[in-house]
């Protein structure tokens, strides 16, 4: 069954997410064998990771996790994805939540409930937008976009990685998009290097940018774009943060695409009839 996640708004539109209680404590990582895998070659990485075989009898299974945003991209991927009859999707995402404060909401405990009981094969995870705000680390505060709170924030990230890759289940990590707030946007786009830089060390794990398609040429926020047909359509909501039905559609085809070109869906059975999600367009 594909995992379809459920996702609420951001704390305050078009600023910066409300203050939290100063975060909950940094926990380890685990590292052990089939946990916390180093870096390794292409080949390496497909023979630990085969392509994915999604058919009708034996349908793919995708969770999508995620914050308000990820209910923006999860009400649009599941049915592009569940349309083609070979996966079955589940959103999870919840509104509001986030990596920074898990006495809120402790994603990576949730995620090994629904690791336990869907069994995703791949899980799609976009979040984030509530994260700029302190985290604990070792009893000491860290404010948000210094050092400690990088560290302490790819540690969090590290144990949702580590927890899905550990349970089978590929990650397609989305970045956030640019904000319209330049101060929430600088915030983004720490984050979305962390992001990046993390995966790279899990094998069976995709970073996928959303600033392609949900920003300018140069990575900044814009508010209309064009979609796979061509049309031009409206990416963001006046909020200056969340995605349009028509922006969370052009995402999710760019997910998809980017999942297909990793993992190479379909490879036993043509696929069912309708768009091969050719991706968002020019502009």
């Amino acid at each position: 069954m594909v995992v379809v996640a459920v996702a609420i708004g951001v704390g305050l539109p078009g600023g910066r997410p409300p203050p939290s209680d100063g975060g909950t404590p940094v926990r380890p990582v685990a590292t052990s064998a089939g946990r916390r895998m180093p870096a390794t070659t292409t080949t390496a990485l497909q023979e630990r990771w085969p392509p994915l075989v999604a058919t009708v009898s034996a349908p793919l299974r995708v969770l999508e996790i995620g914050d308000s945003l990820g209910i923006d991209l999860g009400e649009q991927l599941q049915p592009q994805l569940d349309a083609t009859g070979r996966v079955t999707t589940t959103v999870a995402s919840v509104g509001d939540t986030g990596l920074a404060n898990t006495s809120f909401y402790d994603w990576p405990a949730h995620l090994a409930a629904l690791l336990t009981s869907d069994r995703p094969q791949v899980v799609v995870v976009f979040l984030g937008a509530n994260d700029d705000q302190g985290l604990d680390i070792d009893g000491t505060a860290a404010e948000p976009g210094s050092s400690p709170w990088a560290a302490g924030y790819a540690q969090r990230v590290d144990e949702v990685l580590a927890e899905a890759t550990g349970a089978g289940a590929r990650v397609v990590w989305v970045g956030m998009p640019p904000m319209q707030d330049p101060d929430l946007n600088a915030a983004m786009a720490l984050e979305d290097g962390i992001y990046q830089r993390q995966t790279e060390n899990f094998p069976g794990t995709l970073y996928v940018s959303s600033a392609p398609v949900l920003g300018t040429a140069s990575g900044l926020y814009r508010t209309t774009g064009v979609d796979a047909a061509g049309s031009a359509v409206a990416l963001r909501t006046p909020d200056g943060v969340h995605l349009t039905p028509d922006g969370a559609s052009v995402l999710a085809g760019v997910v998809i695409a980017a999942i297909d070109g990793r993992w190479h869906l379909f490879l036993d059975e043509p696929p069912a009839p309708g768009p091969r999600w050719p991706g968002p367009g020019p502009g």
